[in-house]
């Protein structure tokens, strides 16, 4: 299975074609912004750079934020665009759950909890016990979760730029149906209403 990693939700605009035994091809550029502009032409490096084409792609994994609400769109909409002709099984995986899953293979089943900075001075967080998610989302200051960290004797971890070909190996074994390509919000959309109107009244 030739698996394609996506990932569009922080500064790094990064792809990896991978299968179940090694790293076929990888690429990742720190652009801050322009992710719609570079995605497609380093999907395309990539596929040459493995001596592949489209039609080799057996499935996509996409991150699924936290980010921007537009940089983390990019690859979820490149991505459901590329499968759909092909019929291609699209998996969602979330920027913390690859942290978390990329420090244990380090160090281990320990306590953590991985945040990502949301802006506005708030980080979006969850605890693991290794790969285990063990409490919900949190939204919160930095400091609280530095605090939260020492009374539970718990690692914090900063989820910066993640690992994409790690992200594809993940969701190898995955099903879109348990792990659908949703994107993960930090929080609602800023945009409002004429007159201040709430939609949901």
């Amino acid at each position: 299975m030739r698996i394609l990693g996506l990932d569009t939700t922080g500064p790094h605009c990064s792809v990896a074609l991978v299968d179940t035994a090694k790293v076929l091809a990888y690429k990742s550029e720190n652009i801050g912004r322009g992710h719609a502009e570079r995605l497609a032409p380093m999907v395309q490096e990539v596929l040459e750079q493995a001596g592949l084409k489209a039609k080799d792609v057996d499935k996509i994994v996409v991150c699924t934020g936290p980010g921007s609400f537009t940089g983390l769109r990019v690859a979820l909409a490149f991505a459901k665009g590329f499968a759909l002709p092909r019929k291609l099984p699209v998996v969602g995986i979330d920027a913390l759950h690859v942290t978390a899953e990329d420090i244990a293979r380090t160090d281990g089943d320990e306590s953590m909890i991985v945040y990502r900075d949301i802006r506005r001075n708030e980080v979006l967080s969850v605890k693991y016990e290794g790969t285990l998610r063990s409490g919900p989302l949190k939204t919160s200051t930095l400091d609280d979760v530095i605090d939260e960290a020492m009374k539970l004797g718990a690692a914090s971890v900063e989820s910066i730029a993640i690992d994409v070909s790690l992200l594809a190996r993940l969701g190898a074994d995955l099903s879109p149906a348990d792990y659908p390509a949703a994107p993960l919000y930090s929080r609602g959309p800023d945009a409002k209403l004429p007159g201040g109107l709430d939609p949901s009244k």
